[in-house]
């Protein structure tokens, strides 16, 4: 006769598929980094007036500075997938307007658009992030490539499928209204009082492992592993409008992330705050 009660390893091995230690396990790893983290952090779904989660919030600052009145924050919302299911992306050369196109939704700064001269009479509005130079040190805006589809690689029977259904609903759509909230609950103008603040967000889904791109040239497919896969959707609904950028990162490349994605970027605007600190503010405009 079975026992009414589960063994300790069988509770392991159920919070294990649950996914519950594995968000745990990033969150260990972000506030090993400096960041402040907020678990099953909660948000308002627009959309259906109800209270929605992400699994994770984490907010690290990259500068507070008294005297110039600038500060800068990072902050990374998560969704993890402990899934064994392969996650394939299709992988293709970036067309011109992609490889010039700098207004992303995810940075906030002080000013929306800055002035630029065309002439002694006239001038033209032109987004933060192009003002300030910054695609240069974007690691998304550096590479040529871009991914336009992706799909989870799923047994079905005997057989190996690709399944489309339901994957963007329940990971691209819910980190772009978390990211949308966050967005719409900061100081429109990136100003407060005498402080100017710049708020970086970064959306990712953190996997376990088997993150890939499919490339396509002529007849040749090449399958190729990755830690981190930028994908860019533009949504058109009531609520979200734009272009939105989520990366996706294995578990064994989050470091990395960390350090060479997140942590350069969000430095190389925190330099340019000390640097040209009236450029960053606005305050020439």
């Amino acid at each position: 006769m079975s026992s009414p009660h589960p063994t300790n390893e069988q509770i392991l091995t159920a919070l294990e598929k649950s996914g519950f230690l594995f968000e745990q396990e990033i969150a260990t790893a972000l506030e090993n980094n400096g960041f402040h983290v907020e678990t099953s952090w909660p948000y308002l779904d627009q959309d259906t007036k109800k209270s929605r989660e992400i699994d994770l919030r984490a907010v690290k600052t990259f500068l507070h500075n008294e005297e110039l009145k600038i500060q800068v924050f990072a902050e990374i919302l998560v969704e993890c997938k402990d899934s064994s299911s392969p996650f394939v992306f299709l992988e293709r050369q970036k067309n011109k307007r992609e490889l010039t196109a700098s207004r992303p939704k995810e940075y906030v700064f002080p000013r929306k658009t800055y002035r630029k001269n065309v002439s002694d009479n006239s001038f033209k509005e032109v987004p933060a992030f192009a003002h300030l130079g910054l695609a240069s040190s974007h690691y998304y805006f550096n590479e040529p490539s871009k991914t336009t589809q992706f799909s989870k690689v799923v047994r079905k029977g005997s057989d190996w499928v690709a399944n489309h259904e339901g994957i963007y609903d329940s990971l691209f759509l819910p980190i772009a209204k978390a990211l949308d909230a966050r967005v719409k609950s900061l100081p429109s103008s990136g100003q407060t009082g005498d402080w100017r603040i710049v708020w970086l967000f970064f959306p990712v889904v953190v996997l376990r492992d088997h993150l890939m791109t499919l490339t396509v040239t002529g007849q040749d497919k090449c399958l190729t592993e990755k830690g981190r896969i930028t994908f860019v959707r533009n949504l058109d609904s009531d609520i979200l409008k734009g272009d939105y950028l989520v990366d996706f990162v294995t578990s064994e490349y989050l470091q990395s992330y960390i350090d060479n994605d997140v942590g350069k970027f969000a430095s190389a605007v925190a330099e340019l705050g000390l640097s040209s600190p009236s450029l960053l503010r606005g305050d020439d405009v």
